[in-house]
């Protein structure tokens, strides 16, 4: 049937990545310690199950609240409803800015889409040809490569560095690629990092921004888990807070319901920027990927909600709890983890767990720990990182379930 289809409609004629047919073959084989216990404990994606109970509530409230009329389930603005993107801007002014800042976000600064995917795609389109580059700081969310290259044509290329960004790197990467005779155009990260969950200093963050100004490239910060912040010594700064005025316009920030939310299955996301031809860029593009009208009707009535706050309290401590509780059982079996401040994962080493220094080595790992523990993690050659045996593991789970992840890791065989 092949010979039929055109020849870029073939290429997508494939099977899924490995994690992510681990998890849809197992969708309905997930762990529970009464009806499934030997089901798979899916570490591999990235969602949160620690408020699942109260969001549900939430929203079974907010859909009581919400104001559902003819208005409300007919076509509307493609890149949002004034009241939809009026409650966003609302809501991520104290994440951005803060309530006392004499900046103020408005919905002209707020484009929303069919999830935090689609905002970063429409960004890499509006901004960059294809072929053009955008610098990431690695390791890096792996799914980046995907968004930015796959239909928009984007060369992602990572430079390593560790939590302070230093400066050097990206301009070492820069000189390389000009000489190449590519062209940059933007730096792309996520603040807080995905896969490490640091939360970068004042200082790392404005290294980019230095950078970015010095070159005349745009800065695409994805604060994703902005909200997800659970040590008590660690300060969330959005990348547009500290940019100058007069290069506001060249920051763009992403953020999406499906992770501080828990509504991944949404799949509602926005940009953030003060160009107003990228938001004018957005509701042209997502014309073919705008949410749906109920559910703008239904996010406003959430936003707007009293009990929001409180929740969102309630599931940074049970991450903060969790985060520990698996931490501390992979310290126990003489797994070394690096430290996370926020997010809902942990990078951890299994290196003496392999015969091999080897990445290919590193993926019998992964079929092993997947196929005889049912845990579904995910390596770090998906994330850039130049050393083989790391994994990423999503640990936002209840306590009992962290606590069976760590009992089957605990049998892993060297």
């Amino acid at each position: 049937m092949l010979e039929y289809l055109s020849e870029r409609g073939r290429k997508w004629v494939r099977t899924l990545p490995p994690l992510v047919k681990a998890h849809f073959d197992n969708f309905y084989n997930m762990y529970d310690k009464e009806k499934n216990p030997n089901g798979l404990i899916n570490m591999g994606t990235a969602e949160s199950h620690l408020v699942n109970d109260e969001i549900c509530d939430l929203l079974r409230k907010s859909a009581e609240r919400m104001d559902l009329t003819g208005y409300n389930i007919h076509y509307n603005k493609f890149e949002g409803s004034d009241e939809f993107r009026t409650a966003i801007a609302d809501h991520w002014q104290k994440i951005i800015f803060g309530d006392d800042a004499d900046v103020t976000l408005t919905k002209d600064n707020v484009a929303t889409c069919a999830g935090c995917t689609v905002a970063l795609e429409t960004l890499a389109m509006l901004l960059a040809e294809p072929g053009d580059v955008f610098l990431i700081p690695a390791p890096y969310y792996s799914s980046f490569v995907d968004d930015i290259n796959e239909r928009a044509g984007v060369i992602p290329v990572g430079v390593w560095c560790d939590e302070k960004l230093d400066r050097n790197a990206f301009e070492e990467a820069y000189e390389k690629v000009t000489k190449e005779g590519k062209r940059v155009r933007a730096v792309l990260f996520s603040s807080p990092n995905n896969p490490i969950g640091t939360v970068y200093k004042k200082e790392a963050i404005q290294n980019v921004i230095d950078f970015a100004m010095d070159h005349d490239i745009d800065v695409i910060s994805d604060e994703i888990y902005a909200q997800t912040v659970f040590d008590p010594e660690a300060e969330f700064v959005s990348t547009m807070k500290l940019v100058p005025a007069s290069y506001r316009h060249r920051v763009h920030v992403t953020s999406s319901f499906a992770k501080d939310f828990l509504l991944s299955g949404f799949r509602t996301g926005m940009c953030f920027s003060f160009n107003e031809c990228i938001i004018q860029g957005f509701a042209s593009i997502t014309y073919y990927s705008c949410v749906s009208s109920h559910t703008q009707s239904l996010l406003t009535a959430m936003l707007k909600s009293p009990e929001l706050s409180s929740i969102m309290d309630l599931s940074r401590q049970r991450l903060a709890k969790a985060y520990h509780i698996f931490a501390d059982g992979l310290a126990a079996i003489g797994v070394p983890t690096m430290k996370a401040q926020a997010g809902i994962f942990v990078m951890a080493d299994f290196s003496t767990y392999m015969e091999k220094d080897e990445f290919e080595v590193e993926h019998v790992l992964w079929e092993k720990i997947y196929n005889d523990l049912m845990i579904n993690v995910s390596p770090g050659q998906l994330f850039g990182y130049n050393k083989p045996g790391w994994f990423r593991a999503c640990y936002a789970f209840d306590e009992n379930t962290v606590h069976e992840a760590c009992r089957r890791l605990a049998t892993l065989k060297k």
